[in-house]
């Protein structure tokens, strides 16, 4: 394994991630095989330029980018695809679905000030409602609970069974 390829698997990976697509959404809007793309993140053989081209078509980050150790993607890759390709409904399609919630916590709820001061479910799920993602209060609940060492959870002061939600600093 070379180490170009293990910081391209990584890097393309990040993407795949910081988007919040599945294997099967990623290889769907690059047009690959989902076989090749896990080659390509786990920096195995069995795939060739054509289909990086297709990744740096999808993304916009060309190969010298996506080779660099300290790679970062912008916050805002997953809007920034949707408009760069608008014209394209499969692509367009799926990136604006509703992602997981992990995602929409830490790659949304988290990187706003949103969660400064405290704030119920209902709240955050407001906040969520505006990028026309619709998740259930327990769904909320769950993923913000999981995450203890970046939200702090508190009941309310003055209404029972109530939680509040602030994010750590």
């Amino acid at each position: 394994m070379s180490l170009g390829k293990i910081i391209i698997g990584k890097n393309i990976k990040l993407i795949r991630t910081s988007i919040g697509l599945s294997l099967q959404d990623f290889s769907i809007v690059a047009e690959i095989s989902k076989t090749s793309l896990v080659n390509i993140e786990k920096a195995k053989t069995g795939y060739n330029l054509n289909l990086l081209e297709k990744i740096t078509t999808l993304t916009g980050y060309s190969l010298h980018q996506l080779s660099e150790e300290r790679f970062k993607p912008s916050p805002n890759l997953r809007e920034d695809l949707v408009l760069l390709h608008s014209n394209n409904l499969q692509v367009k399609s799926i990136l604006t679905k509703t992602p997981e919630i992990v995602y929409a916590v830490k790659n949304k709820l988290l990187s706003s000030d949103f969660l400064d001061k405290p704030k119920e479910i209902k709240e955050i799920s407001n906040f969520f409602k505006k990028y026309n993602w619709f998740f259930k209060s327990s769904a909320i609940t769950n993923a913000l609970t999981r995450m203890p060492n970046k939200i702090e959870v508190k009941r309310h002061e003055t209404k029972k069974n109530t939680n509040i939600y602030l994010k750590k600093h």
